[in-house]
């Protein structure tokens, strides 16, 4: 039917119409090559044979044939994406429409519609088809082609909220909000859950009078006694401040109390008792005063470096000069910053990038300066300071960590440490600075704690052998008797697992041993070292029995501990070993020295990562950000 103004509408036609009269206007028209009048029409078989489909018209008038045509009638490249239908009229088959091969959706074809719309069909369908292949590809297959279920990890989300809070500057708390969980169960996960972190700062207290010992001790026992931990207490590490020390001296009686008795008083003094675990002195802070003391000799060549950085940094023209510079000699510009005297990794680190730089860097800075600024000999210096300070910096940061237990790790960190003093002593340009390096050392650690000895005999790959022969190579390089030591270590253990027998052994199991689960390890280099074979294949070293051990109060106490030191050590030494792992699955076999061990792995060795929380606050804590 035609419509109000008299026209037919786009797509049909008059019955008996010939469409080939308007082929030649069409192509003006739309740019398509419908070819001329005299084209024979497409022949298709009468039964539908290949390359073609013929089926009824929903009212039996007419059959649809679906196929190609002739590819030579159509040049546009948007065919190649649809599925031609033709409809037989008055003896002609005629294309009328069109399927998607992408989608599968039908399309008006005839000659009057043009290909604009499906252009635009083509486009669309494309993107869509892109994104699910892109979907798709990020799925994971199991291996008879079926897809996994996705799994929820509450790591994960905890991780991407850490994400989408620093990249939209979001309130630090939103994910602990009863709003963020109801919204994120509502619109995304039904299963998720809200975690929250390991460390809490339980109280922050200011001293509005002098940081002294007796005023920092005042307020630490106000904060542990407010939350009902003067009891839970294991051991408390600090920096090396004299007032840190001095306030140690008045808390460390009154959080002695986790193991219960005080204990016995010393043989020299009976009236003074000592206390060995309780107050732990930073690691990290000790090696920042050992290695202070070296580089006061290199303060001359570090004050030329630091001359040309804020030479560089004092223009922004020059900045730019320079950039252009090292994109013209091809080298990647960057920046360079100042070092701190209170971090001596900083001075480290500002080295390390330089040297990397020297070329560029020693021609601008030269040119720019007036005279010659850095020599050769600035650059050998520098170079040798990152060679020696290397092992000084990969403790640090070592030691450093949170995510992993620390105080099993410090003897092998102290063993780098004097070995590389040691070496480094024997050449004249390096010995007026690690003379007083050493001394440093060896006024913090000639006496090693017994902390770092009890972690590292709780680990399952040193043990008591192990400790043998780090006291072994540590007499080598201090020239200091560790003999009688060995002894105070072997008998101090037994004492500190007598006290946890009496205090958890009631909770001793009665059940089957379990199975231990795979071993490895790590610091393979390291062991080998110490065991003296390639790979610590072989572990050498006097039996434990060799040292006396006190008597303990009940034969299963003596029989645990006992059975732990003489085992045989672990000596598989991969690097993703979990000591912690190791103790959860050998807790039926050890419960009481696996409770002990627990207490021991998670004292840090240092308080830099605290510090460093602390000291970012100012740039992360404001009105809105609490």
């Amino acid at each position: 039917m035609a419509d109000e103004d008299g026209l037919l509408p786009v797509g049909l036609a008059l019955e008996g119409e010939n469409n080939d009269d308007t082929r030649a206007d069409a192509a003006v028209l739309f740019d398509i090559d419908l070819g001329d009048g005299s084209a024979a029409p497409i022949d298709v078989d009468a039964d539908g044979g290949e390359g073609a489909m013929v089926t009824a018209n929903s009212n039996g008038s007419a059959p649809l044939v679906a196929g190609t045509c002739n590819n030579s009638k159509h040049k546009s490249p948007v065919w190649a994406d649809f599925e031609e239908i033709y409809e037989v009229i008055n003896g002609s088959s005629i294309c009328t429409k069109v399927v998607c091969k992408m989608c599968k959706s039908t399309l008006s074809a005839r000659s009057a519609a043009g290909t604009s719309h499906l252009k635009r069909h083509q486009k669309s369908c494309r993107i869509k088809t892109d994104q699910r292949a892109r979907v798709q590809s990020r799925l994971s297959y199991n291996p008879d082609g079926s897809v996994y279920n996705w799994d929820y990890k509450p790591k994960v989300a905890r991780s991407e909220l850490c994400r989408l809070i620093a990249k939209l500057d979001l309130p630090l708390g939103i994910g602990e909000t009863d709003a963020w969980e109801e919204y994120i169960v509502r619109a995304h996960n039904p299963r998720f859950v809200k975690t929250f972190g390991l460390k809490k700062v339980i109280g922050l207290c200011l001293i509005e009078v002098k940081h002294t010992g007796e005023n920092i001790a005042e307020k630490v026992a106000c904060v542990i006694e407010e939350f009902g931990l003067l009891d839970k207490l294991f051991s408390i590490t600090l920096d090396n401040a004299s007032s840190n020390a001095k306030a140690m001296k008045t808390l460390t009686p009154m959080f002695a109390g986790y193991m219960g008795s005080k204990p016995a008083p010393t043989p020299s003094d009976p009236n003074k008792v000592k206390y060995h675990l309780v107050h732990q002195r930073c690691a990290c802070h000790i090696i920042n005063l050992i290695i202070k003391s070296g580089l006061k000799r290199f303060k001359p060549y570090t004050e030329d470096f630091r001359t040309a950085i804020n030479l560089l940094n004092s223009s922004n023209q020059r900045i730019a000069l320079f950039k252009n510079f090292c994109i013209a000699k091809g080298v990647r510009p960057r920046k360079f910053g100042l070092d701190m005297d209170v971090r001596w990794n900083a001075t480290y680190l500002m080295l390390k990038h330089l040297l990397s730089y020297k070329d560029v860097f020693s021609v601008f800075i030269n040119s720019n300066y007036g005279s010659t600024l850095l020599t050769a000999s600035h650059w050998y210096i520098a170079d040798k300071i990152l060679e020696f300070l290397e092992v000084f910096y990969d403790s640090t940061v070592t030691l450093s960590g949170v995510y992993y237990p620390t105080s099993p790790l410090i003897l092998h960190h102290l063993l780098d440490i004097i070995t590389r003093l040691h070496k480094s002593s024997k050449d004249q340009n390096l010995f007026s600075i690690v003379y007083p390096m050493k001394l440093k050392y060896l006024k913090y650690w000639k006496n090693i704690p017994l902390l770092y000895s009890f972690a590292f005999i709780l680990d399952p790959k040193g043990k008591m052998r192990g400790l043998f022969n780090v006291l072994t190579i540590m007499q080598q390089k201090t020239s200091f008797d560790y003999s009688s030591y060995y002894g105070i270590v072997k008998t101090k253990i037994f004492k500190l697992f007598n006290k946890y027998e009496e205090k958890f052994g009631a909770a001793r199991s009665q059940r089957r041993a379990a199975q231990p689960a795979s071993i490895t390890g790590k610091r393979k280099q390291a062991w080998g070292r110490i065991f003296r074979g390639p790979g610590a294949s072989g572990v050498v070293g006097p039996s434990p029995a060799s040292a006396p051990s006190p008597s303990l109060s009940t034969s299963a106490a003596a029989c645990e501990l006992s059975t732990y030191l003489d085992s045989d050590n672990v000596t598989a030494y991969e690097d993703d070993f979990d000591l912690l792992l190791w103790w959860r699955d050998h807790k039926l076999t050890y419960p009481v020295l696996s409770i002990m061990a627990r207490d021991i792995m998670s004292v840090p060795v240092s308080a830099v990562s605290s510090e460093s929380c602390f000291s970012l606050t100012g740039r992360i804590l404001e009105e809105r950000r609490r």
